[in-house]
């Protein structure tokens, strides 16, 4: 409807140094694990450095939001944050992962191109 987007799996990757793999890469292997491989175009992935005031210690906190589908359970969503966790650790990156499912009816945005 007016003001919906089409519905994408969005994935920010905070970093605090550069990422040891690509993001062709990380998109590929991303999509496959949030079952988005048939239309990878639909997972959006940001790369974002990051600076935390916190005192946490991991290197990578991922961020990620997804459409809440009947086929997301939480056994699902918990194995698919376990794997992204341990796809960037493999590229030497501590990682903690947390995902949420949103309801798409409650999501609005906009677009605008430059006048």
């Amino acid at each position: 409807g007016a003001g919906h987007t089409p519905q994408m799996p969005l994935c920010k990757i905070f970093s605090r140094r550069a990422l040891n793999v690509s993001a062709p890469v990380l998109h590929d292997a991303l999509a496959r694990i949030w079952g988005v491989s048939a239309t990878p175009n639909v997972l959006k992935v940001l790369s974002l450095p990051f600076h935390d005031a916190s005192g946490s210690t991991e290197e990578v906190y991922v961020d990620i939001r997804a459409k809440a589908k009947p086929e997301r359970t939480p056994e699902v969503v918990d194995e698919a944050c376990q794997k992204t966790a341990e796809l960037l650790s493999r590229y030497g990156h501590p990682t903690v992962v947390r995902a949420e499912l949103y309801e798409p009816s409650l999501q609005y945005s906009a677009t605008k191109d430059a006048e």
